[in-house]
């Protein structure tokens, strides 16, 4: 690439607004709810995410919208297509679709997360051309790093993000602990999965 094409790009990337579509199994409604809340947090809110089972905000589907067509519009908008790889979601039709929307019609950067699964169960299939996350804290620490640094402008204290992430981990602990307790709750399917 020339280097005119390298600053046109740069330009471009730097004057979009950021938004990291948030890939999950509906039936990790609360795992992707808090890696919103951890985006928000350690950007002072600069840093948008969509996840389409958000029921409680405005990070999700309105009622009476067409999902489908909101899904696609959000990927097609996203900066970053950030996938919660965990036991419910690694094999699921729709992680798949919405990861292989964005990398191969958008060119859209795919980053896979392990949760609640080891690194090497999550990087398989089309997961395993990717560097994936393996969901410790350093790994978090890095990934989150990379996404605030990209908004423009931006100074991330890797501090504050070291502190977020813990509180992050903390809480993914206690979803997968309840999941051991009431195995039942990963029964719940919802309209698009």
């Amino acid at each position: 690439m020339t280097e005119n094409k390298k600053e046109e790009k740069s330009v471009s990337t730097s004057s979009t607004k950021s938004l990291v579509f948030i890939s999950h199994d509906t039936r990790d409604a609360e795992l992707a709810e808090a890696f919103s809340v951890l985006l928000k947090r350690v950007s002072a809110g600069v840093l948008k995410s969509f996840r389409s089972s958000d029921k409680k905000g405005n990070q999700g589907i309105e009622f009476g919208v067409e999902w489908y067509p909101e899904i696609i519009k959000n990927i097609h908008n996203a900066t970053d297509v950030v996938c919660l790889l965990t036991p419910n979601s690694v094999d699921r039709p729709w992680i798949l679709f919405e990861a292989g929307m964005a990398k191969g019609k958008l060119d859209t950067p795919i980053l896979g997360i392990a949760l609640g699964l080891t690194l090497k169960k999550a990087s398989n299939g089309p997961f395993a051309q990717f560097q994936n996350c393996s969901g410790s804290e350093d790994a978090l620490c890095k990934l989150v790093f990379q996404l605030v640094d990209r908004i423009p402008n931006s100074e991330p204290d890797e501090e504050t993000i070291r502190f977020h992430v813990q509180k992050f981990r903390t809480s993914i602990d206690e979803i997968f602990s309840k999941r051991k307790e009431n195995p039942k709750i990963d029964d719940v399917v919802e309209y698009n999965e």
